[in-house]
């Protein structure tokens, strides 16, 4: 009796479910909001490369390279350091493909909101300071996580805010008497500008001024997406 029982509280159970109706008028959409966003933060990217038989000694002009440039990177307080990196591969002949010698590259990253004491350390690195002057790579823009968090808060207010009457919109246009939310995602992202390469410069532009960093903008945008249910 007992298992007669819990089989027919199971299909009874299964009848009920079979029983409740799907959700009704059910809309899926989405909404955008976009803004340009002032870069505040700029990235460069020096380097140093030599050749050379012995990979102790190349490994030695590396590190006294890099540590040049830590060194002076030091005298400027608003300029970050971004680390160090030190590649060495080896180089072939290209009559015999027999290996003839080692090629090394360090890298200096650094960063900084202070984009003219940036251009002014950069400028420098590029000179002989008593050790071997460093190339310029590259230098790229970005917002801050600080600027960024604030500006994704009043964007996100925004797509929200934009969802809401995109379903006034499609209320009125269904002829529904209401709407009700059923779920929501809300989705950050951002566009960048691509990195900047520079050229090396000769002798005489690196004793002129150095060049102003101008860092442009970048578009943020929030994506809002989701469901809402119509009345009747």
């Amino acid at each position: 009796m007992r298992h007669f029982l819990v089989l027919a509280t199971l299909l009874t159970g299964t009848a009920m479910a079979a029983d409740v109706a799907p959700p009704r008028n059910i809309v899926n959409f989405e909404s955008q909001a976009t803004r340009e966003v002032p870069n505040d933060l700029a990235l460069a990217t020096l380097f140093v490369e030599f050749t050379d038989a012995d990979p102790a000694r190349l490994a030695e002009k590396v590190n006294l390279a890099l540590a040049g440039g830590l060194k002076l990177l030091k005298q400027y307080p608003t300029v970050q350091s971004g680390g160090t990196s030190f590649a060495t591969y080896p180089l072939y002949s290209s009559k015999n493909n027999k290996q003839e010698g080692w090629r090394s590259r360090g890298e200096l990253r650094v960063s900084s909101k202070d984009f003219a004491a940036l251009s002014k350390l950069v400028g420098e690195l590029q000179k002989s300071t008593g050790t071997s002057p460093m190339q310029l790579a590259e230098v790229r823009y970005a917002v801050s996580d600080e600027a960024r968090s604030k500006a994704e808060e009043g964007l996100i207010e925004e797509g929200i805010a934009q969802f809401k009457r995109r379903a006034g919109v499609i209320q009125k246009s269904m002829s529904a008497s209401n709407w009700k939310m059923m779920s929501m995602n809300v989705n950050t992202s951002g566009f960048r500008p691509e990195m900047r390469p520079m050229m090396m410069k000769s002798a005489a532009m690196m004793d002129a001024a150095p060049a102003p960093i101008e860092g442009g903008e970048s578009r943020l945008q929030v994506n809002v997406s989701g469901s809402i249910q119509l009345a009747d």
